[in-house]
C-alpha cells in the first residue's frame, strides 16, 4: 500500500490559517465574537480541504486515531454529557506533537536501514503482535485487515526506509517550521478548558503509553507511527517521552477533571 499524499493546494488550504485561527485562546474562553469566528473559519478551511482531497487526510492524522481507539472501547460514552470526541482528539494532537518532537530529535538521514530491516516481523509476527494487543475483541479482526493492508515486506520496507533517510533533512526542517509545541497546544487546550492530560478522562499511564503502540494498528493511513514502527524506534520514542524528563514522565499524574494550566 502506497502513502496517502497530499497536494500543496489542499495542505495550504487547512494548514494556511492554522496559527491565526488558534492564536487567541483567552478571548476563545472569554466568547470574544471575533476570536471565535477566527476558530470557526480555520475549522471551515478545514472541512473544505477534507471535502477537496475526498478523504479525512489532510485533518485526521494519528491524533485522530488515539481518538477511535478510545471511542471503539468506549471510554466516557457512560459520562453524561459523553465525553466529545474533539477533547479526546485534542489530547491526541498533544501526544503526537510530543512525540514529533522526540523524532525530530533523531537524525533520521543516518538511519541504519539494514538493521531497521532485520528488526522487522514477519507478517505471521506483525498479526500475532495485534491480536495479543488487547484491543475489544470486535475491533481485533478489524485492526489485524487494517494492518495487514499497511504492511510491506522486507525489500518494499528497505526501499521505503531509504527514500525516508534520503528526504529527512528537507522533512525535518519542513516539519519543524510547521509544527506547534506540545507544551504551546497543552496550554492552549487550557486555557479553553479542554483535557490536556489522560489522567483528566480516567487514562492511567500503562494504559496511556500503550495507546502510542495500539492506536498505529487499527487503521491502514500512513502516520508518524507507522515512521517511527518501520524504522524500529517506536518503543524507544515512546519511552523518551515517559522517563524522568520527557514530555509525559515530567508531568505528575492527576485526578480526573484536573486541568493543567
Amino acid at each position: 500500500m502506497g502513502i496517502e499524499a497530499i497536494d500543496d493546494d489542499v495542505w495550504h488550504l487547512v494548514q494556511d490559517p492554522l496559527r491565526d485561527s488558534i492564536a487567541h485562546p483567552e478571548l476563545i474562553a472569554a466568547g470574544d465574537a471575533g476570536a471565535i469566528r477566527g476558530l470557526s473559519e480555520g475549522l471551515l478551511m478545514s472541512g473544505l480541504a477534507m471535502q477537496a482531497h475526498q478523504s479525512s487526510r489532510p485533518a485526521s492524522g494519528a491524533g485522530h486515531q488515539f481518538s477511535h481507539l478510545w471511542e471503539m472501547e468506549g471510554l466516557g460514552l457512560d459520562e453524561e454529557p459523553p465525553l466529545s470526541h474533539g477533547m479526546k482528539v485534542g489530547l491526541g494532537t498533544i501526544s503526537l506533537c510530543a512525540l514529533y518532537e522526540v523524532a525530530l530529535n533523531r537524525d533520521l538521514a543516518t538511519l541504519d536501514v539494514e538493521a531497521a530491516v532485520a528488526a522487522w516481523p514477519t507478517w505471521e509476527q506483525m498479526e500475532a503482535r495485534v491480536r495479543g494487543a488487547a484491543l475489544p475483541p470486535e475491533v481485533t479482526e478489524a485492526a489485524v485487515e487494517q494492518s495487514r493492508l499497511k504492511y510491506l515486506a522486507a525489500p518494499e520496507l528497505r526501499a521505503r526506509l531509504e527514500r525516508l533517510r534520503d528526504l529527512w533533512p528537507g522533512l525535518a526542517q519542513r516539519l519543524r517550521a510547521q509544527l506547534l509545541p506540545a507544551a504551546d497546544i497543552q496550554h492552549r487546550l487550557a486555557t479553553v478548558g479542554a483535557i490536556t492530560h489522560p489522567s483528566q478522562i480516567g487514562v492511567e499511564e500503562a494504559r496511556f503509553r500503550a495507546t502510542y503502540v495500539r492506536a498505529q494498528m487499527i487503521r491502514s493511513r500512513y502516520t508518524l507511527l507507522d515512521v517511527l514502527l518501520e524504522a524500529n524506534l517506536l518503543e524507544e520514542c515512546v519511552a523518551e517521552l515517559f522517563a524522568p524528563g520527557g514530555f509525559w514522565g515530567s508531568q505528575p499524574w492527576r485526578g480526573p477533571g484536573e486541568i493543567t494550566n
